[in-house]
């Protein structure tokens, strides 16, 4: 699995797909191209000094946390200024992308496929299939959250007021199947008469859970445009009662071998708590696990080493083999031998032209040159982050807030077009060394337990701080012991 420069074309296009933000993607920070190294320093400093998700003008602002939350957990994004805009206001196609961001997180593999089946029937004329928040209008109205004004419209510049916006929050709720306990059963609002008899029902729903204020003393303002900051708390409340808002990214420093021997502490604090609960023979059969589990760690570390020794010779030999012939159906041919094509999950669509085989090689060269200013070499990258393609564009994660500013200062500087648009720079927990280790435990695991199962791929999935793993069948046994022993560092899904 270890990542280098010649296998970068091949890798995985997540099925998550763009980042929705909430306000037009050119202001998304974590999804736009380098403005200017003066930006980019400021961003540096705001990271600096306030925590994550916190922006220099929502650290005394009474939604504060709220806001917080939900940039955390990867649903809200602020501007490229290190600013949120709290009370700005909210119009269609930002909502949609809200939505479409917490639909894609949440919904299962097959509830996307079957809502993206549905989308070639949806079309309005006033959205453009080059407009930012296509995508994300299209995937809404074909799960039934948002609808059109008209049945042509959508009218996505349009201003939401609270009315419409908690309406079609709720929308979203009863399509996660958000079981939040009813708190009250008799709603009132001093301005109730204002509300418009299409959202009432919904607006009641809402209020009943506690997730929009009611009484007989309290106001509801239907007509009043929605803020920024009025739909994070929305959002917050609602999400994180049912449990569905878990922060998306951390930075932790820690190299691979320190990630193995955590994993290593909560496998055993997890044996003893079940261990507790179980009778006399599943005491000694989870004893058994616990010991083959340290046997295979111990493989595991041997077999990475081995397999960085083996790929690094079989890069140098594929290399030869690519510059003899940079044909793309003989280079395609090539990286195939280096790792299979392993497309498992629904693509969103990008509006930026996609690179062929040699525009993609050049881009990655060029990035290349800025990245060994700060790690010398492509090798000793992979132990602060991962590169990969998704959608269009070369995505490089790294572990150090930093890093990541150094790195955007460095690229900003070539004033080179084709790295502004298609080079985007996050936030990764892990490197790619990490990842190796987690591959290499999750095969060792998977092998001895599953005898008659083939691993079909595996991959970084970095938006979700996970590995990624198609496997053509797995038990209920072996599932529970995958869960127990990685918990959420595997997503591991059965393609028959």
């Amino acid at each position: 699995m270890k990542l280098n420069k010649l296998s970068l074309s091949l890798a995985i296009t997540l099925a998550l797909g763009s980042t929705f933000g909430m306000a037009h993607a050119e202001t998304t920070a974590a999804h736009t191209k380098a403005k200017t190294t003066t930006v980019t320093n400021t961003q540096a400093k705001a990271k600096e000094t306030l925590p994550a998700g916190v922006y220099t003008d929502t650290k005394d602002n009474w939604a504060r946390d709220a806001i917080q939350a939900m940039s955390q957990a990867g649903y809200l994004s602020g501007y490229s200024d290190n600013t949120f805009k709290p009370s700005a206001q909210i119009t269609r196609e930002q909502a949609a992308a809200i939505y479409g961001k917490v639909l894609q997180h949440n919904l299962n593999e097959q509830e996307l496929a079957d809502i993206v089946t549905k989308e070639s029937a949806t079309s309005y004329s006033d959205v453009e299939a080059d407009r930012w928040s296509n995508s994300a209008i299209k995937l809404v109205s074909a799960a039934g959250v948002m609808q059109g004004t008209s049945k042509t419209a959508f009218t996505p510049s349009k201003t939401m007021n609270r009315e419409e916006f908690v309406a079609s929050a709720a929308s979203l709720a009863k399509k996660l199947n958000i079981t939040t306990p009813v708190k009250t059963e008799k709603i009132r609002f001093k301005d109730e008469d204002s509300i418009s008899l299409d959202y009432v029902a919904d607006i009641n729903y809402m209020a009943e859970r506690g997730i929009v204020a009611s009484g007989t003393t309290e106001n509801f303002n239907p007509k009043q445009p929605v803020t920024r900051a009025q739909a994070a708390t929305i959002l917050n409340r609602m999400l994180n009662g049912a449990g569905l808002a878990t922060p998306k990214h951390a930075a932790p420093e820690a190299k691979a071998e320190t990630a193995v021997k955590e994993d290593a502490k909560k496998v055993e604090k997890a044996v003893e708590k079940d261990a507790s609960k179980l009778s006399k023979d599943a005491k000694k059969d989870v004893a058994k696990l616990d010991k083959d589990a340290k046997k295979d760690a111990a493989k595991a570390d041997k077999a990475v080493k081995e397999d960085a020794k083996k790929a690094e010779k079989a890069a140098k030999a594929d290399a030869k083999k690519v510059e003899k012939d940079v044909k793309h159906n003989k280079s395609e041919a090539v990286a195939q031998k280096t790792e299979p094509t392993r497309t498992v999950r629904p693509v969103r669509r990008s509006t930026l032209k996609a690179l062929d085989q040699k525009q993609q090689s050049s881009l990655e060269d060029k990035v290349f040159v800025e990245l060994n200013k700060t790690y010398k070499t492509p090798e000793a990258f992979q132990d602060y982050g991962v590169m990969y393609w998704r959608d269009n564009q070369l995505h490089v994660a790294l572990k150090s807030d930093s890093d990541i500013s150094t790195v955007k200062a460095n690229l900003a500087s070539r004033g080179d077009s084709t790295v502004n648009n298609y080079v985007v720079v996050e936030p990764s927990q892990y490197s790619q060394t990490e990842y190796d280790a987690i591959d290499a435990n999750f095969r060792n695991y998977y092998s001895k337990n599953e005898k008659a199962g083939t691993i079909l791929a595996t991959f970084p999935d970095v938006e979700n701080n996970q590995l990624y793993a198609v496997v053509s069948t797995a038990s209920k046994d072996t599932q529970q012991g995958i869960s127990k022993l990685f918990g959420s560092k595997v997503k591991m899904t059965v393609k028959r």
